[in-house]
Order: C-alpha cells, then sequence, then structure tokens
C-alpha cells in the first residue's frame, strides 16, 4: 500500500507528447485552453494525483515538467460512461495519450469534450463485430501502430436477479460476448501494436462477483470469472503484464441498474478508484504480472510512490 498523498491537483497535458509524429488519426475536435484543470469534470478528477503539486501551484508552472504517463498510449474499452470514462480522464490529466471506445459517439464526444485536443482520439465501435474491432485496430495503426497500455473497461450488465434456472439464452449470449469473447478477439487483433511497446500492459475490469458467486447475478458474474482465467492465462504467455482489478461497487450507471435501492452517495466515484489504474499503466510500476488488486483498497493514495516520479 502506498502513502497518502496529502497535497495534489489535477493537471491534463495541453500538449500531446506523439502529436508530432505523421499519422491519420481521428484526432479530438476541441481546442487546447489555457487551463483545463478547472472544468467541471477534473474536478470531479480529483483523484487524478500529479504528483509533487500543491494548490498554489498553475499549469503554467509546470507545463514543462514530465508528467508521470507522459509517451504512454493507452486505450480504454467501455470509455462512454462509468469508470471506462473516469479512467480516459484519469489518464490524460497525467500526460498520457487515450484512445477510447464505445457504441456511442455521442457519449464518447461527451467523454472527451473537456479533454485537451489531441490528447483523446474517440472510436465509435461495437466490440463484438470484427468490423468494430478492426475499426479500433486502424486507429490505433494510423495513430503510430504502439500500444503501451489496454484497459478492458466494457461490459455488459444483463438482467440483475434472475437466477441461473431461469436466465434467457439471447441475454446469456450477448453478456459473454461482450465482457469475455470480445476481451479476447480484441486483444488478438491488437498484440502486434502491444508489441512494438517497450513495457506493455493489460488491465481487465473484473467484479467482486467475479472471484466469489452471488445469487442474482447471473451471466455478469459467471462472465468475470471466466475473465478472470483468461487474464491469469494470459500473464503466463504475455511478454508484457497482465493485471485483474475489481473496483467494487463504484457509482456508475451500471450500478445503479445493478442495485436500484443502493444509495449512490456512499459509493467511491470513478476518479476515487484511479490510483490502482494509474500505478499499473506506469512502465516502472513493480507490481508482478498476474497480480490481482481490489481498487478500494488504494482509494487515497499516492499511485507514484516508490517510482521515481517527481
Amino acid at each position: 500500500r502506498a502513502p497518502t498523498l496529502p497535497h495534489f491537483r489535477p493537471l491534463v497535458n495541453p500538449q500531446d507528447p506523439l502529436l508530432g509524429k505523421k499519422s491519420h488519426r481521428r484526432a479530438c475536435s476541441v481546442q487546447p485552453a489555457a487551463c483545463r484543470s478547472q472544468t467541471s469534470d477534473l474536478r470531479e478528477a480529483s483523484a487524478v494525483w500529479t504528483w509533487g503539486l500543491t494548490a498554489g501551484c498553475t499549469l503554467g508552472a509546470v507545463r514543462s515538467q514530465a508528467m508521470p504517463l507522459s509517451g504512454r498510449t493507452i486505450l480504454v474499452t467501455g470509455a462512454s460512461s462509468g469508470i471506462g470514462r473516469g479512467l480516459c480522464t484519469a489518464y490524460v490529466a497525467n500526460g498520457a495519450r487515450v484512445f477510447v471506445t464505445g457504441r456511442s459517439e455521442k457519449e464518447l464526444s461527451a467523454s472527451i469534450s473537456d479533454l485537451p485536443g489531441g490528447s483523446a482520439i474517440s472510436v465509435a465501435a461495437d466490440l463484438t463485430t470484427e468490423a468494430g474491432r478492426r475499426q479500433i485496430s486502424t486507429t490505433i495503426d494510423h495513430g503510430g501502430g504502439v500500444l503501451d497500455v489496454v484497459v478492458h473497461a466494457a461490459g455488459l450488465l444483463g438482467s440483475p436477479g434472475v437466477s441461473l434456472a431461469d436466465y434467457p439464452e439471447d441475454e446469456w449470449r450477448s453478456v459473454f460476448e461482450i465482457n469475455v469473447t470480445s476481451v479476447h478477439l480484441l486483444h488478438q487483433m491488437l498484440t502486434s501494436y502491444l508489441e512494438e511497446a517497450a513495457a506493455p500492459v493489460v488491465i481487465g475490469l473484473s467484479s467482486t462477483v467475479g472471484r466469489e458467486g452471488r445469487a442474482g447475478w447471473g451471466m455478469y458474474a459467471v462472465s468475470k470469472h471466466a475473465l478472470e482465467g483468461w487474464l491469469s492465462t494470459l500473464a503466463h504467455e504475455f511478454r508484457g503484464k497482465v493485471f485483474s482489478v475489481n473496483p467494487g461497487g463504484t457509482r456508475t450507471p451500471m450500478r445503479a441498474v445493478a442495485v436500484p435501492d443502493e444509495d449512490p452517495s456512499s459509493l467511491p466515484t470513478p476518479s476515487d478508484i484511479a490510483p490502482i489504474f494509474l500505478r499499473l499503466a506506469h512502465p516502472a510500476a513493480p507490481e508482478p504480472s498476474g497480480t490481482r488488486f481490489d481498487a478500494r483498497d488504494w482509494i487515497g493514495t499516492d499511485p507514484w510512490a516508490g517510482l521515481g516520479v517527481h
């Protein structure tokens, strides 16, 4: 466990470190502003921990300093809302260049609307189709052809509260397709770009019910168990590092559907659980491949502790 960080300020990097590369990538149309750190999305991301900054620092004062994830290119699936959207903001705020994907172009645009131009590239695509996965692959290829980190955050809940005995077949198949099959097939398509990276990382979003079954969670629980198995197997085969992260109950639209009587204010936000995802994306993170994490254990911690980030 890393120590808590008493003083921090969310920052964004208005200069994409890879913008100088010649490419045909589709860039965000939002123009960089003098300082985005005061926008509403980044205020919500107050847990986007930029190490060593105090409340008195300004973006201009630290613009020349390297940010923790500068030079890292990250793909986040399921970035239209919830945890995926929060991670997109967190990674960009710490210097990464991010590809975001989801089915809805409108929701993806909302996810990156307050981020610096060029720092996040959206790809509206259906991960369950070969055409959708190829569209993502092509965009990455045109954007430099190197991928440092993939975060598999896309997920489908299915029918909450329905027993396995009564679970509808079409729902069973569609949940498994999104939560497991599309993860595997997308990884196959992205392997060559990950192999180009010096320290590639794959992160899969698991679930509490993916580690211990509970009645009424149906194919969602089954598929998350399967994802855990896929990640564990990949950790023995992949040259880079592979991690499973259980977010725990988080204030997201999916959680509201799954547990409708729950008070959302009692749950951590996506930005609250960002520290472990930030740490694992850093090339110097010492955690061994195959490790399983609970994101709640890292709430309020400094993700860069011990990594030589100043």
